[in-house]
Parts: C-alpha cells; sequence; structure tokens
C-alpha cells in the first residue's frame, strides 16, 4: 500500500496539479482571442491614425497581441448605444470608441473657437470588468491602457509637428498662429475616457463568483465522506429498496438547505442579488447554488461508490484543480486540451453568479442546463455505483468476519458464523 500511495501522490503533483500549470501557460499564446473593437464613428485624422496603430500593433507579433479589430461606425449603425450593447452580448472585451467629430472640434478649438476643448471627450474606452475582473485586470486593462497612452503621445506629436511644419513653410497666416498658441496652452491634441460598464463591486461579491465558489466543491465533498460513513451505520439494518431510496436522495436533500445557508452568508456580508433580477435574484443565486453542489458532490458520490478511499481524495483534487482552471479563466484563452472545460459545472456556476449579481450577460438558462445535466447523469448511475458499493463493503466484511472467527475457532469457522445482515444485492 505504501506504494500505490506514493504513486497516487506523484501522480496528483505531476498529473493533476499540471491543468492548472498548463493553464496558466498558454493564456500568453492565446492573447489575440481577447478582441478589442476600435470603433470609428469620426472618419477624421484621430479616428483614422488610430486605425493605422492597431494595424501596426498587429503586425509586431500577431500571436501575442491583443486581438485588435477595427470596425466602421457604419457596422454599429453609427450608434454608440450598439456598441454598449454588443459590448454586453460578449462580442468583444473591450470597445475604443472615436466618438462622431471628434477630429472637427479638435481642429476647431486649434483655429480659435473660444469653447473649451476638452481633449478627453475624443475617444471612450468602454469594458465589463466583471465579465471576468481576473483577466481583465491583470491582462486586458494595462496592455488597453498602454496602448492608448502611446497613441496620446504619439499623435500630438504628429500633430504639433504638421502646426509647426505649416507655419516655417511660410503658411504663417493668423489661423496657425492661434493653433500653436492653443497648443502651448494645451499641448495635448487628444484623450480618452474610461467606462467600466459592469464593475465587479462590491469587492466582497467576489467570495460569491470566484473563490467562493471552490468552497462549493469542498462542503460538496465533506458531505460525501459524512454521509458515506452514516450510509455504514444503516447498511442492513433496512430493507433494499428504501435503502437504496434513501441514498439516492439524502445529499439532494443536504445540498437544498445547505446552498441556502450559503445565500445566507453572502447575504450577511452585504452581497446585494436583487440589483439586476428583483427579489427573485435571491431565489436564482439559491437555486444556482443548490444545482452547482449537486452536479459537484453526486459526481464525487459516484467516484467514492466505485473507488472508495484513497482513491476519492485524488479525484478530488482532480475536480477542483481541473474546474477552477476552466472556471476562472476564459475558456477560450486556452489551448484546445482544455475545450472540456466548457461543459464543467463551475465555469456554470461562475457564470451564472456573475449574471445574477454584476448584471453580466444573462446565459442563465445555458448554466442551469449544463449543471443539471450533470446532476441528471449522476442521479441515473447512483443506483448501480451504490450497488457496486454494497457488493465491495460485503466482501470485505464476510472476509474480515471469516479471519476473526479463524482466530478464534481455527479453520473449521467458516462454518459455525451466522449470516451478515447486508441488503440483498439483485
Amino acid at each position: 500500500m505504501l506504494v500505490v500511495f506514493f504513486v497516487l501522490l506523484v501522480a496528483t503533483i505531476m498529473g493533476t496539479m499540471s491543468i492548472h500549470w498548463g493553464g496558466d501557460h498558454s493564456l500568453q499564446f492565446n492573447l489575440r482571442v481577447l478582441t478589442v473593437a476600435v470603433v470609428d464613428f469620426d472618419q477624421g485624422e484621430i479616428g483614422n491614425y488610430l486605425k493605422e496603430m492597431v494595424v501596426e500593433e498587429r503586425s509586431k507579433d500577431y500571436k501575442r497581441s491583443l486581438g485588435f479589430v477595427n470596425v466602421d461606425g457604419a457596422e454599429m449603425d453609427e450608434s454608440v448605444d450598439e456598441v454598449y450593447r454588443k459590448l454586453h452580448r460578449q462580442d468583444f472585451w473591450f470597445a475604443i470608441i472615436v466618438n462622431s467629430n471628434a477630429s472637427e472640434t479638435m481642429n476647431a478649438a486649434f483655429a480659435g473657437d473660444t469653447q473649451v476643448y476638452d481633449p478627453k471627450g475624443a475617444v471612450e474606452v468602454v469594458y465589463e470588468e466583471a465579465r471576468n475582473a481576473l483577466v481583465i485586470g491583470k491582462v486586458l486593462y494595462p496592455k488597453v491602457i498602454a496602448f492608448l497612452d502611446q497613441f496620446v503621445l504619439d499623435f500630438t506629436k504628429q500633430k504639433q509637428k504638421a502646426l509647426m511644419d505649416a507655419n516655417s513653410n511660410g503658411d504663417s497666416n493668423f489661423t496657425n498662429i492661434v493653433a500653436l498658441q492653443r497648443q502651448l496652452k494645451n499641448p495635448v491634441a487628444t484623450g480618452f475616457t474610461i467606462s467600466n460598464m459592469a464593475p465587479a463591486i462590491p469587492s466582497t461579491a467576489a467570495a460569491a463568483t470566484e473563490i467562493g465558489t471552490i468552497y462549493l466543491i469542498i462542503v460538496s465533498f465533506l458531505s460525501v465522506l459524512m454521509f458515506d460513513k452514516l450510509s455504514d451505520t444503516i447498511m442492513g439494518n433496512i430493507p433494499t429498496k428504501p435503502y437504496y431510496i434513501y441514498r439516492i436522495i439524502i445529499l439532494p436533500f443536504v445540498y437544498f438547505f445547505l446552498s441556502l445557508f450559503y445565500l445566507c452568508l453572502s447575504c450577511v456580508w452585504n452581497i446585494s442579488f436583487s440589483k439586476f433580477y428583483g427579489g427573485s435574484g435571491y431565489v436564482l443565486y439559491w437555486m444556482l447554488s443548490w444545482v452547482s453542489m449537486m452536479a459537484f458532490g453526486l459526481c464525487i458520490e459516484n467516484i467514492n461508490n466505485i473507488l472508495g478511499m484513497p482513491f476519492t481524495p485524488v479525484f478530488f483534487v482532480f475536480w477542483v484543480i481541473s474546474n477552477v482552471t476552466t472556471g476562472f479563466y476564459p475558456t477560450e484563452m486556452l489551448s484546445n486540451f482544455y475545450k472540456w472545460g466548457i461543459v464543467w459545472p463551475l465555469r456554470h456556476d461562475v457564470m451564472g453568479a456573475r449574471a445574477i449579481i454584476y448584471g453580466t450577460k444573462n446565459t442563465l438558462r445555458e448554466n442551469f442546463g449544463a449543471l443539471l445535466g450533470w446532476v441528471i447523469i449522476s442521479l441515473l448511475l447512483l443506483p448501480g455505483t451504490v450497488w457496486l458499493q454494497l457488493r465491495k463493503k460485503k466482501d470485505l466484511l464476510e472476509k474480515k468476519r471469516g479471519e476473526v472467527l479463524e482466530r478464534v475457532w481455527g479453520e473449521p469457522a467458516r462454518e459455525k458464523g451466522g449470516v451478515l445482515r447486508m441488503p440483498t444485492l439483485r
């Protein structure tokens, strides 16, 4: 057994944990799937310069650059609201909007327009942080802002040079002089504003949408171990049919109330579920947590029935790591090996929780469908795995009982024992 335990532990480290290491490693090679739409409603100097920078940025390192893509304003019906709608629909991760008449307003200011010119009004950056705060905060946001800072710097230099060249070439008319004076007062020709359309607030909500979901798996696992011991105590003391019914309904029944306490825990820490779905948001989150716990726990229950110790904890480690890797990272950023993560339960629990709490894209129908699929399959398998567990435990008990009788009565003791009280195997 020592060798078996050692092999299992090594396999856990080198095999199971490699799933997470591999997921982290693959992120750097799939940045291009993080689409950043540059929408030009301006069709002037600012919009054209920004689009040229986008083409140049992609050409530098196509495989490791963000997925910048130029979008004509006509594709968005010349409407900023359409950009917002498609952002919420998750057609892209970020949108950089060059507002209509941005170049005209800038040039009018340089020409002596008395109205106050705010360079930041030329470009608007919009995103939904709550879609995936981890990826946006660590990968997308810093790169997008660095790109735009460079755009502002380069465009301002280019604009200043154009004005100075026009003046030095003898075209020192009143308009150019005024433009240069305006440049001295406000040297930045253009700028940008940032709008977070779905902020991940309050910060405590991260417990209910990210790390806290891992605890659902842990509690589900503990429930399996605890009620497995309880099942051993009643095994053989009740008829077979009631025993099977008990095994099928006990964990869903327990998870129903545990998920309610999980909801209450979030409420205690002032996490609101009613902002986007009204009072029904609380019920939705409760049901989402309940179905998620069943998806996590019933799968572990079947594995425990088939394999038992020490294999159940090994599977639990795999279950946690595989769910975390595909649940916290966008599956499109992971390599093709991780495509199975699209149906893994934690991913759908996290997506559903974000929709309820933060108001991101409503995928609840898809999420509940995937989770219920896990539950139904597990429940269909459960009678068969319980039968296998009963058979294994009966054989083990008979073997141990025989060994005890042999030590007391010797070899003939096999004929002196009574019949073990076990459920009838059919």
